[in-house]
């Protein structure tokens, strides 16, 4: 039952969203700093976001574009680890944040941790689920069980050239929701969506009733609009928001202001 109940808090926030389709911010931690990294999942909180990708900043990030991977290099530069960054979501804790944060990492950070000491640390901490690009289905079995256990989603991606029989499996292995990759190649913004894109979420939505959020190159109104139009539950936006990030880092307050402009202007 304790699964069910978990992922009901990530459906739930994603069901239950007035954004159609739900909005996922992706942040890296620790990018420019932690107190910026704060700010801005209170902001997130405010403006009642379905979810919160919180990225571990890592060397070799291969499933990310140009704009994610040097703020990722800028936060490990600035000496953001998994314990500073647990000692944040603490902080959080402690002042009764609700929305639920999901852990953006690649495997290799989990492992010099400990699979288990990882998972188990990110549930103490309310972590609501996890997100590990680099860790293939058929390697992901026992991260999987270590999740269950402490009531953790597992969130599995699906690309646009998976065929149908790895998306079902993909699809039954997925908690919380199924990350659809929206085109081929590293995140990163882009000016529309594939028109495979519709056919992939009708196929996924045939094999699990879990939402499916798309991510990787969403940045406007036009393309959440386009999204809905396609059914999409959540919408996944990343490069665009670590940008603006870039563009306002030294000027707190004005970042603040300009990130609430930017998620009203989505919608």
């Amino acid at each position: 039952m304790a699964q069910e109940e978990l992922i009901s808090k990530i459906q739930d926030s994603i069901n239950k969203s007035s954004k159609k389709p739900a909005l996922i911010p992706f942040i890296v931690s620790g990018y420019p700093d932690f107190e910026t990294t704060k700010s801005l999942l209170k902001l997130f909180e405010e403006k009642k976001v379905a979810a919160i990708e919180l990225g571990i900043p890592f060397s070799d990030p291969l499933a990310d574009g140009v704009v994610i991977q040097k703020a990722s290099k800028i936060s490990l530069e600035n000496g953001t680890n998994i314990d500073k960054i647990f000692e944040m979501l603490k902080d959080l804790k402690a002042d009764d944040f609700s929305t639920p944060i999901i852990l953006f990492t690649y495997y290799n950070p989990v492992m010099s941790f400990g699979q288990e000491n990882f998972i188990e640390k990110a549930a103490s901490l309310n972590v609501s689920g996890v997100i590990i690009p680099d860790l293939p289905l058929e390697e992901s079995e026992e991260v999987s069980k270590t999740c269950r256990e402490n009531n953790i989603d597992l969130i599995m991606l699906v690309s646009p050239t998976s065929n149908m029989e790895r998306i079902e499996k993909i699809a039954k292995a997925s908690a919380g929701f199924i990350y659809l990759v929206s085109s081929t190649g590293v995140t990163g913004v882009r000016e529309s969506f594939s028109a495979q894109l519709g056919n992939i979420l009708r196929k996924i939505k045939s094999f699990t009733k879990i939402p499916v959020a798309v991510g990787f190159g969403i940045s406007k109104a036009e393309h959440i609009r386009e999204l809905k139009e396609l059914n999409a539950d959540a919408a996944i936006i990343g490069s665009a928001i670590i940008k603006l990030i870039d563009q306002y880092k030294d000027d707190k307050i004005l970042l603040i202001d300009k990130m609430s402009e930017y998620l009203d202007s989505l919608y």
